[in-house]
């Protein structure tokens, strides 16, 4: 009996858990991998402006599915849809240690693709579309369109 109840135990903590993770809140930049690229910039002065600047490329944005962030002093801008645990700032900045106006892109697969001064869209668009999974994506979706 004592059995059972510990393996019910274990299970509805298994449960419990997973259905929190399952939540739309992200707590790291690592729940995000493999279903999006990230770019994260870095500004204490034109976060506004960065803001603007990733909306008006919303398009490619989602294209290439991209989940931004901007850090600002003790403020996280970002397109993502879910909520951001109140600690996802800190983490990010632990993690990626950045300078003002700088910018990294991060792949699917978690790995650090580029670390640049400024927000360059049309360079990082290019970046991406140079990565192997990006080319994939293109080809699926070009032979998607053809097909009747």
């Amino acid at each position: 009996m004592k059995r059972y109840l510990i393996s019910y135990a274990l299970a509805a903590s298994a449960f419990t858990q997973t259905a929190m993770a399952s939540d739309d809140e992200i707590t790291s930049l690592k729940d995000l991998l493999w279903e999006n690229r990230i770019i994260v910039a870095n500004s204490e002065d034109n976060s506004d402006e960065l803001t603007g600047l990733f909306r008006q490329a919303s398009h490619d944005i989602i294209d290439r599915d991209v989940i931004w962030f901007v850090l600002s002093n003790n403020e996280l801008q970002t397109n993502y849809k879910g909520a951001t645990s109140p600690n996802l700032l800190s983490q990010i900045r632990n993690q990626y240690p950045l300078s003002d106006n700088e910018v990294i892109l991060i792949g699917k697969d978690g790995g650090l693709k580029e670390r640049i001064s400024g927000l360059d869209l049309e360079r990082l668009f290019g970046d991406i579309d140079h990565m192997p999974m990006r080319i994939r994506e293109m080809r699926e979706k070009q032979s998607g369109a053809n097909e009747p």
